[in-house]
């Protein structure tokens, strides 16, 4: 559970699209139902998990260990409504990422943004809120970035999520004003991802080096 509001916030704290961060380093898992079990968040802020193929449902309920240490996300990128539906109440924040799916790299991307009108509208089935995010590939054109990030703003996403090469473009188009989340392969990636204002940077560091960056930042 997440507090709000006045309590005493410690250097590394992050407050992004109505969450608050223990501090702005994720890590990306592909962990088995068992390693869910465990918990081992090895001290990031956050945690962003994909659904697996099979067994999702023992899978799901197994998320609530994961949200007792950090804010969890999940990154949904097939048969997106149902997917939206069954982790909704489950999650901290959903990353949609058609990329793998739905062709999000050709030129025409008028189905990407359908499938994002598509999947908030179906919050509004709920109760509470969940934030949703968008994930950006490599593969984007200036133009569609543009594009994606002015539809993005319009529908009701919260956060964008973009590769460490276009966190600075990204921060840039959108004033400072638009919650962006980096991808980073090492911590000189992450660092510079923060240093170009990015609010979180979602890694794929083993743990050893996760615990070093977060050394790093705690410096004064």
């Amino acid at each position: 559970m997440f507090l709000f509001g006045s309590h005493k916030k410690k250097p590394l704290d992050t407050d992004v699209a109505g969450l608050s961060f223990k501090n702005p380093i994720g890590i990306l898992q592909s962990p088995t139902i068992r390693q869910l079990r465990e918990s081992k968040t090895y001290g990031a802020g956050f945690v962003t998990l994909s659904p697996p193929s099979e067994n999702v449902l023992d899978w799901i309920r197994s998320l609530q260990e994961y949200r007792k240490k950090a804010i969890l996300a999940v990154n949904i990128s097939s048969d997106l409504a149902r997917s939206f539906s069954l982790v909704y109440d489950f999650t901290d924040l959903i990353i949609i990422d058609p990329d793998r799916d739905h062709g999000i790299d050709s030129t025409d991307i008028s189905d990407t943004t359908v499938l994002l009108d598509e999947v908030v509208s179906l919050r509004l089935c709920y109760e509470h809120y969940t934030p949703i995010a968008f994930r950006l590939s490599h593969g984007h054109t200036p133009d569609e970035i543009q594009t994606l990030l002015n539809h993005c703003r319009l529908s009701g996403i919260d956060a964008i999520v973009v590769p460490s090469k276009k966190v600075a473009t990204v921060v840039e188009e959108t004033l400072h004003r638009y919650p962006v989340i980096g991808m980073a392969d090492s911590q000189e990636e992450a660092l510079e991802c923060l240093r170009a204002g990015a609010s979180l940077v979602e890694t794929t560091l083993r743990p050893f080096a996760l615990t070093k960056l977060l050394k790093t930042l705690s410096r004064p």
